[in-house]
């Protein structure tokens, strides 16, 4: 019986044509370019299998076609549930399965000009699931560097990793396990790996992935612990502030501090603590390049200094009680809370009249005065 069937396959075979193969229909896999191939296992493979048994068991899987959505190129899944796509564009693709019995998809991202892609896919029912995906290309210029970003440049939406800038595109994917973020969610201190074609030492990403530290590729265990951090805490006065909130970097005790959108600031706002001479309290941890992200930064109360001056005043404008003027070249400032012994405000802040000040020294040097008398 097992010859007849034989024999009926082959009749079957002659009458479509002498050329007729049992090889899938679709692209040639010498073709040029990024190319995805893949195993097709899973219940739905079986059931089409079921559908024949015996010498058409092999024939059966190929009744699952394999397409890559919005393009015309698609294939059909081998005996041995193998397939390859040729002529894949670049960035992310949806890749559809259709058969008698299933219909589902699947989402690959940052594939390159040569990528060679090769998966390894479970199809049941409606839902497909990558178990495996692994990308390689020729040594054309495609890089995959890896290391903490220093710094980030949002406008030009670029960030420097240790020895090259990384430059995003609309179509770069940026990953976080398995959920696709924008390029604003990166922060200096995260961990990358980043994907693409080095032109210079500029890397042009198809593909960016944060890790948690200690992560493994896929970024997929999100429960494991950072890293050793050394944690910092500087106190003094900004410098050299450059950005805008929420990015920000600037100086304090000759160590450049990273401020993002992970800081916070008790008390106070970003803005007032990152402006040039503000006196902050900076709580983060030492980077590998020996800056600090800090993850906290408060203002602080600078340390008082007591200036007494003696002299003649000039220069004075406003009404009391809030009144300036100038004694020994320093600008003096009273208020409310300034006290005038044995006189009173105004007969101590007109001009010409010789006053003793005493007061505290600001950070602009100008003096607020807590009592001023006339000099005898």
């Amino acid at each position: 019986m097992k010859r007849i069937i034989l024999a009926a396959m082959m009749v079957a075979v002659a009458a479509c044509g002498g050329n007729a193969s049992l090889s899938p229909v679709g692209p040639s896999s010498t073709s040029a370019g990024a190319s995805i191939s893949g195993t097709v296992t899973g219940s739905s493979v079986a059931a089409i299998r079921a559908l024949d048994s015996g010498a058409f068991g092999m024939l059966a899987t190929s009744g699952i076609t394999v397409s890559i959505a919005g393009t015309n190129i698609s294939t059909t899944v081998d005996g041995q549930g193998d397939f390859t796509l040729t002529n894949v564009p670049t960035g992310t693709v949806t890749l559809n399965f259709t058969s008698p019995g299933a219909s589902a998809t699947i989402t690959l991202s940052g594939i390159g000009p040569d990528d060679k892609v090769q998966i390894s896919v479970t199809l049941n029912g409606t839902t497909a699931q990558v178990d495996s995906e692994h990308h390689s290309a020729p040594d054309n210029g495609k890089r995959e560097y890896q290391g903490r970003i220093s710094s980030i440049d949002a406008g030009a939406k670029s960030f420097q990793i240790p020895g090259i800038t990384v430059k995003t595109t609309a179509t770069t994917t940026i990953r976080h396990g398995n959920k696709d973020v924008p390029f604003t969610d990166l922060k200096v201190g995260d961990h990358v790996q980043a994907k693409g074609s080095k032109d210079g030492a500029t890397l042009m990403a198809t593909e960016i992935k944060v890790e948690q530290d200690g992560e493994g590729d896929d970024g997929n265990d999100h429960n494991q612990p950072p890293a050793t951090t050394t944690p910092v805490t500087l106190t003094g006065t900004v410098s050299g502030s450059t950005g805008t909130c929420p990015t920000v970097t600037f100086m304090v005790q000759s160590t450049k501090v990273t401020v993002n959108n992970a800081t916070t600031y008790p008390q106070t706002s970003c803005a007032d603590t990152t402006k040039n001479t503000a006196s902050v309290k900076v709580t983060g941890t030492k980077q590998s390049d020996g800056s600090v992200l800090a993850t906290s930064v408060s203002v602080t109360t600078p340390a008082t200094t007591t200036t007494t001056l003696t002299g003649a005043i000039s220069g004075s404008t406003g009404t009391c009680p809030s009144v300036t003027f100038t004694v020994q070249s320093t600008k003096v400032t009273v208020n409310s809370t300034t006290t005038f012994p044995s006189t009173t405000c105004a007969d101590a802040t007109k001009n010409t009249a010789t006053v003793k000040v005493t007061g505290t020294k600001q950070t602009d040097l100008s003096v607020l005065a807590t009592s001023v008398s006339l000099a005898q």
